[in-house]
């Protein structure tokens, strides 16, 4: 089941991905940072990151993952799934 979190910038946002296109896995949530804007949204741990501010995450590397991450200044939208 999909669904969208948006965090309010800046970051730290308190999440690491693992996975991506150039490791043959899809992105997901590796770990969360307790207290973290992460922490108080609903993402959990393992939960796959279908995409970034919009962007369908299929075909990303995880270096594109963490760039789009790192650009989003004010808010980050992530859609996730369960």
């Amino acid at each position: 089941m999909a669904y969208s979190v948006t965090l309010s910038g800046p970051g730290p946002w308190g999440f690491r991905l693992q996975g991506g296109k150039d490791f043959n896995m899809p992105l997901t949530i590796s770990r969360i940072t307790p207290g973290s804007k992460a922490a108080q949204s609903q993402m959990k741990q393992g939960d796959l990151v279908v995409a970034i501010d919009g962007v369908n995450t299929d075909s990303m590397t995880h270096l594109e993952a963490q760039n789009k991450i790192k650009s989003a200044s004010h808010n980050l939208s992530l859609t996730l799934q369960k």
